[in-house]
């Protein structure tokens, strides 16, 4: 998924020249590498390449991008005070294990544009950097499910579902009553009493009366007091 911000690239284009870049990675080999390809980056220049991000200079000109390698963490344990860490203003590239990646939400509202995995190629991670050069959100296909399912929405509870002679047998049953009283009181059989309680245990998964008098309490079918 691409998706590219053009009010900020109006900002941060060629017009201004290359912006600044950090790549951050505890592994010194992966770190080399990143460095060794972005070198060449339209719109960039690989200003330091470090260890962690505290180790990235911010005083006098902080980097706008960092390459950040998350493989050497937990993905997670990563909350917001990993993501402030980050130079102010600046947009990462987070290099993400597929089997633990961060929470994409948060780390999105603490600064992240793209987020791509150690098997992402060359040109997946330009495309990238240049996305997040210009503000916009990259997300590699193999973290876009993670992403889909950490903004879902939590699916609502669903009330279950009783006809109307049900609940006049459950609101019986809350008061005490046997099943043989309850058919004397509903005009029906005993058996078809038993029925309609074997039901309402079923879709209410309760196993005895002291169950089902509870849910019908919480359900707002017998109002106590």
């Amino acid at each position: 998924m691409n998706i590219v911000d053009e009010s900020t690239y109006a900002a941060t284009g060629d017009q201004a020249g290359p912006i600044g870049l950090a790549v951050v990675s505890g592994n010194p080999i992966i770190r080399s590498g990143l460095a060794h390809v972005l070198a060449d980056a339209p719109g960039v220049t690989v200003r330091c390449d470090v260890d962690s991000i505290t180790a990235i200079p911010v005083r006098d000109d902080p980097p706008a991008l960092v390459v950040l390698d998350l493989y050497g963490h937990r993905g997670a344990r990563l909350g917001a005070s990993f993501w402030a860490l980050l130079p102010p203003g600046s947009r990462a590239i987070a290099l993400c294990r597929p089997e633990d990646p961060p929470n994409l939400p948060a780390a999105m509202q603490g600064g992240a544009h793209a987020f791509l995995t150690r098997e992402s190629d060359t040109e997946e991670l330009l495309l990238a950097v240049e996305t997040a050069r210009q503000g916009g959100l990259h997300v590699s296909a193999v973290l876009l499910g993670h992403l889909v399912t950490q903004t879902a929405p939590e699916p609502t509870s669903r009330q279950p579902q009783l006809a109307s002679r049900e609940i006049e047998t459950l609101q019986w049953v809350a008061k005490g009553l046997t099943h043989g009283q309850i058919s004397r009181r509903m005009g029906l059989t005993e058996s078809t009493v038993s029925t309609y309680v074997k039901r309402i245990r079923t879709k209410l998964n309760a196993g005895n009366k002291a169950e089902l008098t509870r849910r019908a309490i919480e359900l707002g079918y017998v109002v106590t007091g």
